[in-house]
């Protein structure tokens, strides 16, 4: 068992425990197949409350900033994470996570990029690097919504994770005409996302 899963088993239940955390569309998610995990983005936490919600255990993406503090860099990459450079085209992390999908595991993405506390997330651009990442690693999306009072992700406050139905391969070749319009495809991505919203 990695530390990873150890860490998980040890810890997902009282994560789950201190943020109230309820997990809708459980059947959604098959744990024989890997997915890009697509989700809204509000906190440093979201990629531990997804990972403690779900029954994959997921690789993310980490600020490169982060992977420079030597404790904490040990700690993020035991627990699946990787580095990524925000402020530009990081090219090695976009390869990393496409092999890592091919590779059978599945990773965790925010098409924002970046955290929006306190936001509507159906206000907020959005980036394309999710649609062309799946259509590379020719694996379908695990839409994910975390829903909170006020778009604040806090502890001892009800968070629910609202899983949907996999967007599969077929369906974003059809909206992105083959990988050629990433925008639409990451546009229609997100919106399966934040439909989740009013789920229940």
């Amino acid at each position: 068992m990695s530390f990873y899963s150890k860490a998980k088993f040890l810890l997902a239940g009282l994560i789950r425990k201190l943020w109230r955390i309820k997990v809708v569309g459980k059947e959604n998610e098959l744990q024989n197949k890997p997915y890009l995990i697509c989700s809204n983005h509000m906190s440093m936490l979201d990629p531990v409350v997804i990972g403690a919600a779900i029954k994959h255990n997921p690789k993310y993406m980490a600020k490169a900033e982060l992977m420079r503090v030597p404790v904490l860099k040990g700690l993020l990459k035991a627990l699946g994470a990787f580095s990524v450079d925000r402020g530009g085209s990081d090219v090695a992390a976009i390869k990393k996570t496409i092999n890592l999908l091919k590779d059978g595991e599945s990773v965790v993405m925010f098409p924002q990029g970046t955290r929006h506390k306190g936001v509507d997330p159906k206000t907020t651009s959005i980036k394309f690097g999710c649609s062309m990442i799946a259509h590379r690693a020719e694996v379908g999306v695990l839409p994910v919504y975390i829903k909170v009072k006020d778009h604040r992700v806090r502890i001892f406050r009800k968070t629910e994770i609202i899983i949907g139905k996999e967007i599969t391969c077929d369906e974003l070749n059809a909206v992105s005409k083959n990988g050629e319009d990433h925008k639409s495809a990451a546009e229609y991505i997100f919106s399966k996302i934040t439909e989740l919203e009013e789920t229940v």
